[in-house]
C-alpha cells in the first residue's frame, strides 16, 4: 500500500486520460506507408491489408473473451472475502485497465485498415492475387537490387532508402522489364 499512495500522489490527474488520448501502436502514417503502401502492386497491398485486419480482429475477439473471463475471476475472488483474493482481484483489474488501454489502440489501427481496405476499388481474389505473383516479384526484386547498388555507392543502408521511397523521399530509378 505505500507505493501505490506514492504512486497515487505522482500522477497528475488525467494522466490516465493522456495514455488513452494517443493510444495506438502504429500511426495511421506507418500503417499506410509502411504496412500496406511497402508492396509494389494493388494485389499485395490489398492482401497485405486483409492480413493486418484479420490479426488485429482476432486478438481483439480473443482479448475481449479473456477479459469476460477476468471479469467473472474477479467477482468470484471478492465474494471470498480473503485479503489475497482481494489482492488477486486488484490484480486482475488492473490487467483489465491496461488491456482496455490497449484495445483503444487496437481500434484504431482498425479502422484506419478498413478505411484502406475500403479505398481498393478491386477486391482481389486468390486467383488474381496468384495470377499477379510474377509481376509483383519482379518488380519487388529489381527494386531491391538498385537500393542495394545505390546503397553501396552513397553509403546508406538499403533499408533506410526503402523507408525513404515508402514515404515518397525518394524514387528510385527502377528499370521496369514487367508488362
Amino acid at each position: 500500500m505505500e507505493y501505490d499512495n506514492k504512486l497515487s500522489q505522482m500522477i497528475p490527474e488525467g494522466f490516465i486520460s493522456s495514455i488513452v488520448d494517443v493510444q495506438q501502436p502504429r500511426s495511421n502514417y506507418q500503417l499506410s506507408n509502411f504496412v500496406v503502401n511497402q508492396h509494389e502492386t494493388d494485389e499485395q497491398r490489398y492482401l497485405q491489408c486483409l492480413r493486418e485486419i484479420k490479426s488485429i480482429y482476432y486478438t481483439i475477439k480473443q482479448v475481449s473473451i479473456d477479459m469476460q473471463k477476468s471479469e467473472i475471476k474477479i467477482k468470484r475472488l471478492r465474494k471470498t472475502g480473503d485479503e489475497i483474493d482481494d489482492l488477486e482481484a486488484d490484480s486482475l483489474e488492473l490487467g483489465l485497465e491496461e488491456t482496455r488501454i490497449v484495445g483503444v489502440g487496437a481500434f484504431r489501427e482498425l479502422e484506419h485498415l478498413l478505411k484502406i481496405y475500403n479505398s481498393f476499388p478491386t477486391k482481389y481474389t486468390r486467383e488474381q492475387i496468384e495470377q499477379s505473383e510474377p509481376v509483383y516479384w519482379e518488380k519487388r526484386l529489381n527494386r531491391q537490387a538498385e537500393l542495394d547498388s545505390l546503397s553501396s555507392r552513397v553509403g546508406i543502408s538499403a533499408g533506410n532508402l526503402d523507408a525513404l521511397r515508402q514515404i515518397g523521399a525518394l524514387t528510385p530509378q527502377i528499370e521496369e522489364n514487367a508488362s
